[in-house]
């Protein structure tokens, strides 16, 4: 499998040193990241001033920009191949619930998200973990199956790993995301933060959506009675 790999932690990051290594040993990998840390850049892009590249080591690349810079330079001209997905990640601390919003982790996804396959967003819990070994090969295990998939197009997986420290053996639970912070699930599927909370390694199936239809007939029922 070929992948574009991201993160908005920065280039230097142990978390996406890890997992270039690890998926490296299994699939074709190219790298861009951004030269500093970019967290909480969302799906930011810069357009004001130029951006300028470095080339770190083959297939390796550190970029003056944000997270959705990286995946945007690299698909239209850095990448020496398509790519299958974007590989965002891995990221200190948990992009759950409304949190997911500033997510520069997550904007890169999204940025992806026009692939042959949907792209990943990849968080541990703790902001303090130093290995991240568990998590990579996390992706791993997603990436063995991933063609057996069928997610409706343009959308992602929001994947959030426990620390492995506390949680030995986490499964993997389908979950939703609420920007809500006040939202509850009203059937069996539970929601990224309780599911993490719990010690089970959240996947988010994520699928940007700009209407709602009761707003839009909200909305028309008011301009009607001006």
């Amino acid at each position: 499998m070929k992948i574009l790999l991201t993160n908005d932690d920065g280039y230097d990051h142990p978390g996406i040193h890890t997992l270039f290594q690890e998926l490296s040993k299994h699939h074709e990998v190219f790298m861009m990241a951004p030269d500093t840390n970019k967290s909480g850049f969302s799906s930011a892009l810069t357009f004001l001033t130029p951006i300028t590249e470095q080339k770190i080591e083959e297939n390796v690349y550190k970029i003056d920009g944000t997270p959705v810079d990286c995946v945007r330079l690299a698909l239209e001209e850095f990448c020496p191949f398509v790519p299958d997905l974007v590989v965002s990640g891995i990221n200190p601390g948990p992009n759950i619930g409304h949190l997911m919003l500033y997510s520069g982790t997550v904007g890169a996804a999204i940025q992806g998200r026009d692939l042959k396959y949907p792209s990943i967003a990849i968080s541990v819990s703790s902001f303090e973990i130093s290995d991240y070994s568990f998590a990579a090969k996390t992706v791993l295990k997603i990436l063995e199956n991933i063609n057996n998939l069928n997610l409706s197009e343009k959308s992602i997986l929001n994947v959030n790993v426990p620390d492995h420290n506390l949680f030995k053996q986490p499964q993997m639970k389908v979950t939703k995301t609420f920007v809500d912070e006040e939202a509850t699930s009203d059937d069996e599927i539970e929601d990224d933060v309780s599911s993490l909370e719990s010690g089970n390694i959240s996947i988010s199936p994520i699928k940007i959506s700009t209407f709602d239809k009761a707003n839009l007939k909200a909305v028309d029922t008011w301009l009607g009675k001006f």
